[in-house]
């Protein structure tokens, strides 16, 4: 019957809502007429007239109190009161009725057909929504949900009717809470979690923990991890607050409760010492760290922040997002998208002699190492000659700090990437030990990967688990810092506004991570088996590529020298040699002329010259334009 129901039209439907109404307020009358002995006060023909009116009155109040504009199934608790009122109507217009047909009034007919009434269509309704919503999770996973907080009830209301989940029962350390029953759900403590997987063939845990710190958060995952389970989270709490999401958007767990810390809450001070109310430019404005700069720019009040991309629909993406944070927050900073590349060394100009800017931070480059390699000139004019260019042209134009987002592969550079870094390192260093206003600020700021960046590993892994594997693997050895974008940025600003001139800044990148460990994990995560040698069965393997050109094991922040502590505990300032300015300015002229000639040999000799400790894993540079095609 229930495969049936659908084929029916709405108007079908309702017609037999109706129908049923009225014949369910009919026995409710009869039923009550015969058991409070009132049949001796009528004659059969003002019996008939009084059922039938009573029958025509039930479809008629509840049509005014809109019972049936709502879909039966998704019965709700505020519909079943509104029919259990409208029952009340019912059997005080029934009531009426009978007083007026034979004079005789009697509460005993507003109570009993109210009730007879109110039970005989609420019953019905209650039970087909029960039997829709079984029917509906036959096939559907079985789920548990981890928080029985508000959270986890509204996940739960919302599930009800979304059918994505069986859901058996909550999860929650609250000793208050075990042996409760909420929702008509049992609540277990953490400790029965691989009882109850293994005893309701549970699927998938859905977190609805959004106030719990990181260590609790990771702690939770880890004990999960082991079950093979699907693991969903609701976002978190800031999320939830500033309406970037609902509790209802469930999502893969957060790459940060695998890999993340205890964010440290920025200095005063330092996070908004080069921004409020100054004019800001952010280069890359449009990428992974340079969209999360202009975000902590705007939360900072600046009075205007000039958004520098190459790509137009990053640009008009970022600027799309920063109008609508502003409006949100009620903040009054410009905003000004230009769309340039910062190689164009005269639009540059005309930028900061326009716009009085009083701080760069500059995060444009091209940063992906094996596309790089093979585009050895682009990555060299972009990276290292519109770097030398643009610090140039900031300090010429009075800019009062100039910020360098560098990356740890500058250092020993085993790729072009780097290498083109490192360049710019230099140049940003040489530049600050020219003859520059001390009261301009010039610094770099270096660090590893972040989490979530294009051309991250764990997009790549998640994209690579979905379609069913392998997943790919340069080197079973291979280790990587990660960073989130976020705190990256954070600590981009408050490094910035510690300089002098030609500080470099290390961020404490946490532990190391083991590329191979955190696929493994993902795959658990996602509630896969992972297949190998031991389990021949398992769902998903990995598969070792080896080593890309130019790629390391492992990834160095240190170049030489000596190491500070700062004012905020996870920056480190250290001194490292440099080159002087005069030596500087004549290579990058050398360099210019032999990228436009498209001069590899040269180009090498030149960064072979250079203090970068490069040691290039090919033995030739490459570029694909200026080679002949076989």
């Amino acid at each position: 019957m229930l495969r049936v129901l659908p084929l029916f039209s709405r108007q079908a439907k309702q017609l037999v809502q109706v129908a049923y109404d009225s014949v369910a307020a009919g026995f409710s009358a009869v039923i009550t007429l015969y058991f409070n002995g009132l049949d001796d006060y009528m004659d059969l023909g003002q019996t008939l007239v009084w059922l039938a009116a009573t029958s025509i009155a039930a479809p008629a109040l509840f049509s005014v109190g809109g019972a049936y504009r709502n879909v039966v199934r998704f019965l709700a608790a505020s519909v079943a009161i509104r029919l259990g009122v409208m029952s009340g109507f019912v059997g005080l217009a029934s009531a009426l009725m009978f007083s007026w047909i034979d004079g005789v009034y009697s509460w005993r007919i507003i109570f009993d057909v109210g009730l007879l009434l109110g039970a005989a269509v609420l019953l019905p309704r209650g039970l087909l929504r029960i039997l829709v919503e079984r029917e509906a999770l036959t096939n559907k996973p079985v789920a548990i949900i981890y928080g029985a907080g508000s959270a986890g009830r509204q996940l739960l209301s919302t599930l009800r009717t979304a059918h994505d989940y069986r859901v058996i029962g909550f999860v929650d350390d609250d000793l208050s809470l075990s042996g409760a029953t909420i929702m008509g759900h049992p609540v277990w403590q953490p400790y029965r979690v691989g009882e109850i997987v293994k005893k309701h063939d549970v699927k998938t845990v859905l977190l609805a923990i959004p106030s719990a710190g990181l260590a609790k958060r990771k702690k939770i995952v880890a004990d999960l991890e082991t079950l093979n389970l699907e693991v969903l989270t609701v976002p978190t709490v800031k999320d939830l607050i500033s309406g970037k999401a609902s509790v209802t958007e469930l999502k893969q767990v957060a790459i940060e409760d695998l890999l993340g810390r205890e964010p440290v809450d920025p200095v005063p001070s330092l996070i908004a010492g080069d921004i409020e109310s100054k004019t800001v430019v952010v280069t890359g404005a449009g990428g992974s760290i340079g969209s999360e700069l202009c975000r902590q720019v705007i939360r900072q009040r600046a009075s205007a922040l000039v958004l520098v991309e190459v790509t137009e629909f990053a640009l008009y993406s970022i600027e799309q997002e920063l109008q609508a944070l502003c409006s949100s927050k009620g903040i009054q900073t410009k905003l000004v998208p230009i769309l340039a590349s910062v190689v164009n060394e005269a639009r540059i100009r005309r930028l900061f002699k326009s716009y009085n800017v009083d701080t760069v931070y500059h995060a444009a480059a091209y940063k992906h190492v094996p596309l790089v390699e093979g585009n050895a000139t682009r990555a060299i004019v972009n990276n290292a000659l519109a770097t030398y260019r643009l610090a140039k042209a900031a300090l010429a134009a009075g800019v009062g700090s100039f910020v360098l987002v560098s990356t740890d592969k500058a250092v020993r550079p085993t790729n072009v990437m780097g290498a083109s870094k490192r360049m710019a390192e230099l140049a940003v260093q040489a530049l600050a030990s020219n003859d520059a206003d001390e009261k301009q600020h010039v610094s770099i700021v270096r660090f590893g990967n972040v989490l979530g960046s294009s051309g991250s590993v764990v997009p790549l892994f998640r994209k690579q688990i979905a379609g069913g594997g392998p997943v790919t693997i340069t080197h079973p050895d291979i280790i990587r810092y990660f960073m989130t974008i976020p705190e990256a940025a954070q600590l981009v600003i408050q490094a910035g506004a510690m300089a002098k001139r030609g500080d470099v800044f290390v961020l404490d990148m946490g532990e190391p991570v083991r590329i191979v460990d955190l696929a493994k994990r993902m795959i658990r995560l996602s509630g896969l088996v992972l297949k190998d040698a031991d389990n021949p069965n398992g769902d998903v393997e990995l598969e070792f590529t080896g080593l890309r050109p130019g790629e390391k094991l492992f990834e160095e922040l240190l170049v030489s020298g000596e190491e500070f502590e700062t004012d905020h505990e996870r920056i480190r300032r250290i001194v490292e040699p440099s080159v002087p300015v005069d030596e500087l300015e004549s290579l990058f002229l050398e360099l210019e002329v032999a990228v436009g000639d498209g001069d590899l040999k040269t180009i090498k000799a030149i960064m072979e010259a250079m203090p970068l400790h490069w040691k290039p894993s090919s033995e030739r540079l490459q570029d694909y334009a200026l080679e002949e095609p076989t």
